[in-house]
């Protein structure tokens, strides 16, 4: 049985066409209520993908219909197509064996429906297959990055290509460039559309590895140019007016070890006393605590990992940071006593708790660095510029780049290059001393007789 879409007096069909078994040619032409449209062709070819799917229909369905989608058992839900035969139960749509539901993680027996649908040919919907792809994929990343992913794959990428009615077999570079154009449009950045890209790249390349399609359709779309970075950093002198600010509050651990170390806040809060080494003076960042929302829920993810294998790193330690370091040992022991039962000891093993043991999360970091902020009438930074600012510094004092790289653990030294070359202007006031020596050469009066 061959299908193929003809328009017909200003509306599309679906045309069906086969033999009989005394090798007589049979046809149906099966309206689908859809105006010859030019935007509305892409919608026709979407319906007919499914009425053309692998088991859809058999030739006595066809045999028996009056030529309309009611007969043939269709109905619309949510948008998409779905199929139901008389006296059964519903069931998948056809060329959609999943149902697309945007906030809810599949079954492993629906991923593996979805799989099987696929490996036997069948046309879905290529929202539908990112939904199938997410959920095989979730398992191998942090959760941090699966809440990241988990909402642009179920609330922006997903959503617009079904409703542009996109299948996985009929994606086209053309589609995927409209979509990063209509974000843009939203309001999207040039970092946030590459982030779209690298997910839409990755889903495509499993398709093509798994063999649901011929080729990475994402590989002859143009990737999103990388946009400029745009931080700031505190010099010396405000870093300094900061810290005697904090002094003695709850966010003062954090802001100095972000100063002094370049740690991320989720390396701060995620530190743990067995990471430091009181008798050679070194700490070792191995743990790190992450605070994601998940499916609306605030959560916390402890992690006896790094962000990257580079950021497993040890640093020495220098007098006054192992002094804060015993001071906080000793004032935790003090509190532990002074609570008595209402001490919370589940945190035992960090050192940036409260006074009642509860662990310090970095959210709270952020909120209360950018209070203190405000409170002191200081430049508004991001925590994370703490990070920069301790590179900066590095660099002013002749720092090689690699050491810089290897302190703050980057995996590659074109991520430090990339971040920090532009902060750096001791070299241009150099050159420019140079330059205006020689040019007081030339004054006139002192030119060459």
């Amino acid at each position: 049985m061959n299908w193929n879409l003809r328009a017909k007096h200003g509306e599309y069909y679906a045309v069906a066409t086969w033999r009989s078994p005394d090798n007589k040619r049979k046809e149906r032409w099966v309206p689908l209520k859809i105006l010859e449209k030019e935007d509305r062709k892409r919608e026709a070819h979407s319906l007919l993908d499914q009425l053309s799917a692998p088991d859809a229909f058999d030739i006595n369905d066809l045999e028996k219909t009056n030529r309309t989608l009611e007969s043939l058992g269709l109905y619309k839900f949510d948008s998409n197509w779905r199929v139901e035969r008389a006296g059964l139960e519903p069931r998948a749509s056809v060329g959609h064996p999943i149902v697309y539901e945007p906030t809810k993680d599949m079954t492993a027996s629906q991923v593996s429906e979805g799989q099987m649908a696929l490996k036997k040919g069948k046309r879905m919907l290529f929202g539908d297959y990112l939904a199938i792809w997410f959920n095989i994929h979730k398992d191998g990343i942090a959760m941090s990055s699966v809440a990241s992913l988990k909402g642009q794959v179920f609330h922006i990428i997903a959503p617009w290509f079904n409703k542009e009615k996109i299948t996985l077999l009929g994606i086209q570079p053309e589609d995927i460039e409209a979509f990063y154009r209509e974000r843009a449009e939203a309001g999207a950045g040039a970092n946030t559309l590459r982030h779209y890209h690298g997910t839409i790249r990755c889903a495509l390349q499993y398709a093509f590895k798994r063999g649901y399609v011929v080729n990475n359709i994402a590989d002859r779309v143009e990737k999103p140019k990388k946009g400029d970075f745009k931080g700031s950093f505190f010099d010396e002198e405000e870093l300094s007016n900061l810290l005697k600010a904090v002094k003695g509050s709850n966010v003062e651990f954090a802001i100095y070890m972000a100063a002094y170390y370049g740690l991320r806040r989720e390396e701060i809060c995620g530190l743990k006393w067995d990471a430091i080494d009181f008798q050679y003076k070194t700490m070792t960042i191995k743990h790190t605590l992450v605070e994601c929302v998940i499916d609306g829920e605030q959560k916390l993810y402890f992690r006896d990992s790094t962000k990257t294998k580079s950021s497993f790193r040890t640093l020495p330690i220098s007098d006054e940071t192992m002094n804060k370091l015993l001071d906080m040992k000793e004032r935790q022991e003090k509190m532990k006593t002074l609570f008595g039962g209402r001490y919370n000891h589940d945190y035992d093993d960090y050192i940036y708790v409260f006074e009642n043991g509860d662990i310090v999360r970095p959210n709270w970091v952020t909120y209360n660095f950018r209070k203190a902020l405000v409170e002191n009438g200081m430049r508004k930074i991001r925590f994370h510029d703490l990070r920069h600012s301790c590179a900066t510094l590095l660099r002013h004092e002749g720092v090689p780049m690699e050491n810089i790289q290897k302190w703050l653990g980057h995996s590659n030294i074109q991520t430090t290059e990339g971040i920090y070359a532009h902060y750096d202007d001791s070299k241009s006031l150099d050159t420019l001393k140079v330059i205006s020596g020689a040019l007081d050469d030339k004054k006139p009066g002192n030119e060459m007789k």
